[in-house]
């Protein structure tokens, strides 16, 4: 049997050798072997032709030795050279969606060598620049009338335009991977014609679906690319700028279509997921997934299913899908930033303390697009907030963190959000891998680093939604043990229904407090009840009050909740909140009923 069961997996891997053009990484499921008993005894009675495509997809990756690879750059996120004195900047406004794509394309390849062009897209581009310019990483703009006449300056930069084919929907983003690895512009023909740009890779005709198009990445591009850096992106979003760096770094563009998006030219859902899962498996440990697995509810694989799948591979989402000019921003140099830590209040034994957790900071988006109008509304200030960044912000966009810093006070503290380095759920972290342990340790080390570097305390962890709180409970713990300088730990995304208050706020045996979320969102009224609900008569408590900034809960309306709450409950920082509940537990008495 032994000896059958080997021939058995020699042949399933020769299946996935002969479907997917190169031996399969890592080893297969004990199902597939057995799946494998039934095709042998069945093909040597001459019942049976192996289908070879079909079997290879339905191949389960497991085991997986990811390929050791040194990183090109010291960083999580790519950076580049720093800023050209004196930026062409060009706005978009106006200009067609193929104008778009292929100038954001052109400030990719130009950016490459030193960041000299800069695009404006809206109001928040021209605030950022303003900012850079007033940080001194550049300096006077120059304005350039005519956009496309930037083709013209930057002819040399250039060896011509790459042609998506519009009868396969994932086509974009693989001329993005051609444009990356060719130096090409993305045009469509009529475009290029009038550019007078040569064509030098015209993909109309080149696939008749998007697999086949993800496989051309996975087998012909990716040797050429970056392994530590992709874009998941939908490919009607390339005209909004998000891709400028991907192509400036040779990351690698995709996206994997949704159950309702199979009207799609090309689109077949479950076949595009193995090519990614394939190329996930053959590219090294903590590579960065920038963009969003979601664009528009089931038309894309989606948050949870797309963040997990990357995870799994030990891959890290970084939400950035509308995020412009990174081949700009991510040339200013930040090595370190501080905050300004207050004291707690005095303990008050017969108050509940909240720490009002804003959550959604890892989508680096909201830092460029949302928060600014946060900070500078008259509330801002009147209360204690904990905001949720994702700390490769420094890297990223150094300008935009520096800008935060300094326009919060005493009453702001910025923690890691969420789960680490990049949005991850650790119970998926290195799942299909060989060494997950030493994967898990691995992504827990660049989270210290970047916390250090960021001077955050504390992070929040999304243990995987519908599990058990014994399960929950577990994912923290393993956690806390990987970041062992960390104090206490924001668990969640929203409540998970936790019963007891015992549940919400301990202690580890390591001597690391946990908070996890109390709430579940809401507006003013809706959050008063569910605190009060949480904390009952016990008094002291301390409570991690979980805010979306999806709920329109902005800073106003905060002031309101606490005012509505009464002066029985206090709003204090994150590291307020730990300090005064570790001094309540010292002295005894915590977290009894009055």
């Amino acid at each position: 049997m032994a000896l059958f069961d080997e021939i058995a997996s020699r042949l399933y891997r020769g299946l996935c050798c002969v479907a997917e053009g190169h031996w399969p990484v890592g080893s297969i499921s004990r199902t597939s072997v057995c799946s494998c008993r039934v095709l042998i005894a069945a093909a040597l009675t001459g019942f049976l032709v192996l289908p070879f495509a079909q079997g290879a997809q339905a191949a389960t990756i497991s085991r997986v030795q990811l390929p050791v690879v040194t990183r090109p750059y010291p960083t999580l996120q790519p950076k580049m050279r720093a800023p050209a004195r004196h930026l062409f900047v060009a706005k978009m406004a106006g200009l067609s969606k193929s104008q778009r794509v292929l100038l954001t394309s052109l400030q990719g390849l130009v950016n490459r060598a030193k960041p000299r062009i800069f695009l404006i897209w809206g109001k928040d581009d021209s605030f950022w620049l303003k900012q850079m310019q007033k940080q001194g990483a550049t300096g006077t703009a120059i304005s350039v009338r005519h956009p496309l006449s930037l083709v013209r300056r930057f002819r040399a930069s250039i060896h011509g335009a790459v042609v998506p084919d519009p009868n396969v929907y994932d086509s974009p983003d693989i001329a993005a991977d051609i444009a990356a690895v060719d130096d090409l512009v993305i045009a469509t023909p009529q475009l290029a014609h009038r550019l007078n740009l040569p064509i030098r890779v015209d993909l109309r005709g080149k696939f008749t679906s998007d697999a086949q198009a993800l496989r051309y990445l996975r087998v012909r591009l990716a040797r050429e690319m970056n392994p530590f850096l992709f874009l998941c992106l939908d490919p009607k979003l390339l005209a909004d700028g998000g891709e400028d760096q991907i192509i400036a770094a040779k990351g690698m563009s995709f996206w994997v279509t949704g159950p309702d998006a199979g009207n799609e030219p090309g689109a077949n859902m479950a076949a595009e997921k193995w090519q990614i899962e394939r190329l996930f498996a053959q590219t090294p440990l903590d590579g960065v997934v920038r963009g969003y697995w979601w664009c528009g509810n089931r038309m894309g694989l989606d948050e949870g299913p797309g963040v997990a799948l990357g995870a799994k591979y030990g891959k890290i989402t970084v939400v950035s899908d509308y995020l412009q000019n990174m081949s700009v921003f991510s040339g200013v140099k930040l090595s370190r930033i501080t905050q300004h830590f207050a004291p707690p209040p005095p303990l008050n034994r017969s108050k509940v303390y909240l720490s009002l957790a804003i959550s959604d900071g890892d989508n680096l988006c909201m830092w460029y697009h949302f928060f600014r109008h946060w900070f500078v509304n008259p509330a801002h200030g009147k209360l204690a907030i904990g905001w949720g960044m994702g700390p490769t912000l420094i890297d990223e966009a150094p300008t935009l963190a520096r800008w935060f810093y300094q326009h919060a006070d005493s009453k702001d503290e910025f923690f890691c959000d969420v789960s680490g380095a990049g949005y991850i759920y650790p119970p998926d972290w290195g799942k299909r891998l060989l060494h997950r342990r030493a994967a898990f340790s691995d992504f827990y080390n660049w989270t210290w680093k970047y916390m250090q570097r960021m001077d955050m305390k504390t992070l929040r962890i999304m243990p995987l939604a519908g599990t058990s709180g014994r399960q929950d409970r577990a994912s923290i713990a393993e956690v806390a043990a990987a970041l062992p300088h960390v104090k206490f730990l924001l668990p969640d995304y929203s409540y998970q229904g936790e019963k007891r208050y015992a549940h919400l706020t301990y202690m580890l045996p390591s001597g690391q407090a946990v908070f996890r979320a109390a709430v579940i969102g809401g507006g003013v009224k809706n959050l008063a009840r569910q605190i009060r609900q949480r904390v009952g008569r016990i008094r002291p408590a301390f409570l991690n009050v979980f805010i979306s900034p999806w709920d329109r809960n902005n800073l106003p309306e905060l002031v309101r909740l606490m005012k509505k709450l009464g002066p029985g409950f206090v709003d204090v920082t994150p590291s307020q909140l730990d300090t005064l509940y570790r001094e309540a537990s010292a002295g005894g008495g915590q977290g009894t009923a009055n």
